[in-house]
This record gives structure tokens, C-alpha cells and sequence, in this order.
């Protein structure tokens, strides 16, 4: 009967094998095929649909524009409405002889119609020609336009500015005052962005797309839309603008590649918008953006192959690139004119048509098996027995069974195909137990690590940035905690520090010098922390001393003590009348439980203010 099984087992495994390998070779080939065809497709749509999706925010900004000077002209025209009478009523004549619009317009101001304007400035520079009525009738046209329009054309666009060649500005930026802080004698004309849309510079009266730079304002790569505005008779009159926002457009980039693939967002002229994270990070570390200054050769190829195709006319194309052993899908980006192009290797199709070939492989030796089985159920016990049984151990061994329990029972002694088989089967258990076993530990490793960076984390976001102080947040959470667990009898207090005439000081030296002033603050907080005294970054200028225990009764000489060492420091403030930074505190005492946090915090508050109204670098106890 060994002989007989044998034999059979030989010839089926013979053919049952030339046929799995035929079935394999043929199905391997056309895998290979369809899963070329439709990654290609699945590129050239994803890089059309891409191209089109983050197109929106351009199309916006020219859609914007495009009202904006409709309505702009409109208002123009209309000579019923005497605009320019209303120029004196919102720009004056400053000490340094610009003009600028009233400072209400951007805290809040509302206009004579009922409309209510905000985050709206005004500039017109020392250089400018004589303002006649033409030019106070387009200003004011444009003041009120920007502060209509602005509040709804947020993200991504930072801003709403409107720029007139006769050197002035209007802008609607929440948060940035610019008009405010412009310097008197500054030439708006004689910078790139705007003397691109000058006659003289940009005679066809064509939108004006801006290169890419990094806005130190918004802290963003940003691109600059200008659309030209001329009256009927050839008249430069305004020119409304967009500063784009470009952070999310990138992230969305990366988010959205297909799997295994890159992406890259060149500009015409070559410079690096989006790439491999890992490229990018390093080459715009180095200030690098421009394909031919890249340690990496392949954004330049790329950057070429797609002007050769796209100087062509078409809008999108998919090619292969032997050099760089990748597809290549390209689209324009219309508005600044860029070029998307997503890269896919070679290797990643061959990777899935193997998996194809293999799935087959798997499903013809699957078959193979079953022929096996089915052959081997008619012949003698001594087969058709012990396989049922090793098939048994096997399952056992899925259900999660030990090997040796799994496995007891099986001829392991027999010497034929069974007896190796079976002994085959034990290995193959005891190497499972034992993976087993290895990754329970790499999974307790795996769980300690997680918990040391989530403590970690943790500690982080309880932390100020800027003067490693314990944050607002850790502030919330001690107090909280305190109160909650305070005694009757058992007092604590709070002290609320703010430094004095800080906006002044900042309006003054800058926000470098401010963050410097807070961090030297700080450093005289942190110098007194104990057990019972913690300090902590209230918000902005702002800080927080919570007492307790033994540290209750000396509360307000340590406190005593961080002002007058906080105005030892001698940090010059020239805006205030005591010529350094100092401090003013407030102290609150709480004695026992029945208070809450928010009314302790209300109650140092109000020393706070008490000690700023009596003159400042005091502190008032309540």
C-alpha cells in the first residue's frame, strides 16, 4: 500500500503541479497587465481630479477679484454718490505726515449706512502726488469695499488688500494692523508685488500671480494674487489682492497620495512647492527651493519632463520614465501655473501583480491539496487515518491549543510521507508557541514605551513654550485639585501677577524684547517654587502664585520679594514711568472649604486691578 500510494500520490502531484504552474504563469501575466492599466488609470484620474480639487482656492481668489472690481466700478461710476466726501471724515494727517484711516475701523466701527467695520486699515505714504478728488473718491470706494468684503473671504486667504498707484494701501487683516504701522516715507509702488500690476511694468493689464515666498506674518507659505483695475478711458484706478495660504493645500497633498506613490508641486520656473517630506524638510532647511539646487536629481527630471509635455499643450499626461523607473502622471494647476506630478514605481505595479500570482499560486496548491485528499481518502487506513487525525492536530493548534496537546496522538513514528509530514507539523508547532511566546514580549515592551511617551505628552502639554513654566492648563488642574480637596481651617492663596504697561513694552522694543522680558519674569518665578508655592503662566503677560500649606502665612512677602526682584532685574521700558519692567500683584486668601476656584481667581483679580489703579510694582491684598 506504500508502494500504491506512492505512486498515485507521485502522479497526481506531478500533473496537479504542471497544471497549478501553467495556471499561475498565465494568470501571473495577465495580473501583470491589468494591474499596469489600472494603476495608470487610477493615476491619470486621481492627478486630473487632484489638479481640478486644488484648483478651488485660486479659482476663488480670481472670482473675488473679479467681483470686487465689478463692484468697484460700480461704485465708481455712480455720480450720484459723492464718495470723496467722506475722506476727511476717515483719514488724517499723522505727526509723521501720513495718512491713515481712523483706528476705529479696526477695532470696530460702525458706519454711517449700519454696517459694521473691523481688522480695516488705511495707508497713504509721504511720497504720493498731489490727492486730488479722483484719487479721495477711489480711497474711499476701496476703504469701504475692503471692510464689506474681507469678513467673508477667509481661509485660505489671510487677507483683503487694494492698493492704489498713487502710493497707498487699504487692508482688511484680523490680527495685523498694517496701515497702523507702516512707515511714513515707505513706497508701496516701488516694491515687486505691486509694481507688477503698474502700467508701465504690466502694460496688457494681465492678473498678476506672485512667485512663492514664506509670509512672516501668517508664518505660511503664501502666494500673492493682483488684478489690475482700469477705468473705461485706460485709467490705472485700484489693484484688489489675495495673499493664498498654501499650509493646507500641502497637508492635503500628502494626505491624499495614492499608496506607495510621491508627489511633487513645482512651479514654472522650477522651484520645489510640495515634495517627499523627508527631501523637503532638509532642502528647505538649507533655504534650498529650486529643483537645480536640490541634493536630489529627481525634482529637476521631473520638473523638465513635465515642461517638455505640458509646453506641448496638454493639460494632463501620463508617462513612463525608464531613467527614474516610475510613471509619471501630470496636471496644471491654472492660476499660478503649477504643475502636479505624482510619481508611482515600477516596482509597486510588479508588487501587485505579484500578490495576483501568488493568490493563485495559493488557490492552484490549495486545489492540489484537495486532489491530494480526495485521492488519498480511497486507499488503505495507514493514509487516509493519520491524515485525518494531523488535520485534526491542526486545527486544535488554530483553536489555540498547546502543541503538544494539539499533536498528541499522530504517528509520528511512521517512516513514509505521513511520519515526515507529522514530525514536520511538531516543528512547525513548536516554532508557532514560540513566536507566540516572542511577541507577548514584544507587546509588553511594546506597552511600557507607549506609557513612558504618553507621561511624557503628558508632561509637554502641561508646559509653557515659551518660560518652561507650568501652563494655563496645569494652573486649571492644580487649583481644581486644591480646592477640592482643601479642609475646613485649612487656608490657601492665590496671587495674580501681570507686568505692567507690557503692550506698551512690547509696541515699543518689538516682541523679541517682550519675549525676552516674559522668560527674565519667569526665571524670578521659578526661582521661588516649593513644595506649597507653584508658579505658572497665566496667559500672555500674565502669571499666577498658588500657596498652601506652611506657604499661606508668608504668601505676601514672597511675593513682596518677586516684584522688587523682578524690578532689580533693570530691564529698560522706556513707556513706563518707573523706566524698568516691573510688576503688580494681587493676593487672595481663602480659609477654609466652601469656595470655589473661579471665585478665589475673581477675588486675586481684583487686588490685581487695585494694585495697577494705585500706581503699579505694588501688590494689594484682599
Amino acid at each position: 500500500m506504500r508502494l500504491l500510494a506512492h505512486q498515485v500520490l507521485r502522479r497526481v502531484a506531478f500533473w496537479s503541479g504542471l497544471a497549478v504552474l501553467g495556471a499561475t504563469g498565465l494568470g501571473y501575466l495577465y495580473a501583470y497587465d491589468a494591474s499596469r492599466d489600472r494603476a495608470l488609470a487610477q493615476m491619470q484620474a486621481f492627478a486630473e481630479n487632484q489638479g481640478r480639487h486644488e484648483e478651488q482656492a485660486f479659482r476663488d481668489a480670481q472670482a473675488h477679484l473679479d467681483h470686487f472690481r465689478a463692484e468697484f466700478l460700480r461704485r465708481y461710476q455712480d455720480a450720484a454718490v459723492d464718495y470723496g466726501a467722506r475722506f476727511d471724515a476717515l483719514y488724517a494727517a499723522g505727526a509723521d505726515g501720513a495718512l491713515r484711516l481712523d483706528p476705529s475701523w479696526y477695532r470696530g466701527h460702525r458706519t454711517a449706512d449700519g454696517r459694521y467695520a473691523v481688522h480695516t486699515t488705511g495707508f497713504v505714504g509721504t511720497k504720493h502726488p498731489p490727492l486730488d478728488d479722483d484719487f479721495r473718491r477711489r480711497l474711499v470706494i476701496a476703504t469701504e469695499l475692503a471692510a464689506e468684503l474681507g469678513p467673508a473671504w477667509g481661509e485660505p486667504f489671510a487677507n483683503l488688500h487694494v492698493s492704489l498707484p498713487e502710493n497707498a494701501m487699504v487692508l482688511y487683516w484680523p490680527g495685523t494692523p498694517w496701515g497702523r504701522q507702516a512707515r511714513a516715507d515707505l513706497d508701496i509702488t516701488a516694491g515687486k508685488v505691486v509694481a507688477a500690476t503698474l502700467r508701465a511694468n504690466n502694460p496688457e493689464r494681465q492678473p498678476v500671480w506672485s512667485g512663492l515666498y514664506f509670509d512672516l506674518t501668517a508664518r505660511q507659505w503664501t502666494v500673492t494674487y493682483q488684478l489690475p483695475v482700469d477705468s473705461a478711458d485706460g485709467r490705472h484706478l485700484v489693484n484688489p489682492s489675495h495673499d493664498i495660504l498654501l499650509d493646507a493645500l500641502l497637508a492635503r497633498l500628502e494626505r491624499s497620495r495614492l499608496p506607495g506613490a510621491q508627489v511633487l508641486l513645482l512651479s514654472r520656473d522650477g522651484h520645489l512647492i510640495a515634495g517627499p517630506r523627508e527631501m523637503a524638510e532638509r532642502d528647505r532647511e538649507r533655504g534650498v527651493l529650486h529643483v537645480d539646487e536640490l541634493d536630489d536629481p529627481l525634482p529637476a527630471r521631473v520638473h523638465r519632463l513635465a515642461s517638455e509635455h505640458m509646453d506641448q499643450g496638454h493639460a494632463s499626461h501620463v508617462m513612463h520614465d525608464a531613467e527614474s523607473g516610475a510613471y509619471l502622471a501630470f496636471t496644471r494647476i491654472d492660476g499660478p501655473d503649477w504643475r502636479l506630478v505624482t510619481l508611482f514605481p515600477e516596482d509597486e505595479i510588479a508588487t501587485v501583480a505579484h500578490k495576483a500570482a501568488m493568490m493563485m499560486l495559493v488557490l492552484g496548491l490549495a486545489l492540489q491539496l484537495i486532489l491530494l485528499v480526495t485521492v488519498g481518502s480511497v486507499l488503505d487506513r495507514r493514509v487516509s487515518q493519520p491524515i485525518r487525525r494531523l488535520r485534526d492536530a491542526a486545527d486544535g493548534l488554530a483553536r489555540g491549543e498547546a502543541p503538544a496537546e494539539a499533536g498528541a496522538g499522530l504517528p509520528a513514528d511512521q517512516d513514509n510521507e505521513i511520519g515526515s509530514l507529522v514530525r514536520s507539523f511538531r516543528a512547525l508547532a513548536a516554532k508557532v508557541e514560540q513566536r507566540q511566546h516572542e511577541l507577548e514580549d514584544t507587546v509588553a515592551v511594546r506597552t511600557r514605551a507607549l506609557a513612558e511617551a504618553n507621561e511624557q505628552l503628558e508632561q509637554l502639554s502641561r508646559t509653557d513654550g515659551l518660560t518652561a513654566l507650568p501652563n494655563r492648563r496645569a494652573f486649571d488642574a492644580d487649583l481644581a485639585q486644591v480646592v477640592a480637596s482643601q479642609e475646613p481651617l485649612k487656608a490657601m492663596a492665590l496671587g495674580m501677577l501681570d507686568v505692567d504697561a507690557f503692550k506698551a513694552y512690547n509696541d515699543t522694543l518689538g516682541h523679541e524684547a517682550g519675549d525676552h522680558a516674559l522668560r527674565q519674569v519667569a526665571a524670578v518665578l521659578a526661582g521661588q517654587m516649593r513644595r506649597d508655592v507653584r508658579c505658572y503662566r497665566y496667559g500672555g503677560e500674565e502669571f499666577a502664585v498658588l500657596f498652601t500649606a506652611i506657604a499661606v502665612p508668608h504668601a505676601e512677602r514672597i511675593l513682596r520679594r518677586i516684584l522688587e526682584d523682578v524690578a532689580a532685574l533693570a530691564l529698560p521700558h522706556p513707556a513706563s514711568p518707573h523706566g524698568v519692567v516691573t510688576v503688580s500683584a494681587g493676593l487672595a486668601k481663602s480659609y477654609g472649604a466652601g469656595e470655589d476656584a473661579a471665585s478665589l481667581i475673581r477675588a486675586a483679580d481684583r487686588q490685581l486691578y487695585a494694585a495697577k489703579a494705585s500706581g503699579r510694582n505694588r501688590l494689594a491684598v484682599g
